[in-house]
């Protein structure tokens, strides 16, 4: 798991968390935070989130990354280089 992003505070891995509250994709989840809107298709598709969260320097600030799959989270933190 050396691709997860630098945090001094917390970072948090979640996978279909919407479906605890038994709402869809698109009622639970800021659909903005997607790393593409093609990944919110196959999200929404297959039913299936991962959100990455992570608190770079304080437990102020914070980005929250979503995806279809990890492995699309992985893509885009390596992207980033965060």
């Amino acid at each position: 798991m050396n691709w997860l992003p630098k945090h001094k505070c917390g970072l948090y891995l979640t996978h279909n968390e919407h479906r605890d509250m038994y709402e869809t994709i698109e009622e639970y989840y800021d659909c903005h935070d997607f790393v593409s809107p093609e990944e919110l298709k196959k999200a929404i598709a297959e039913d299936s989130v991962w959100v990455l969260q992570w608190y770079p320097d304080t437990p102020i600030g914070s980005y929250s990354i979503l995806a279809s799959s990890l492995e699309a989270l992985e893509a885009t933190v390596r992207e980033m280089g965060a």
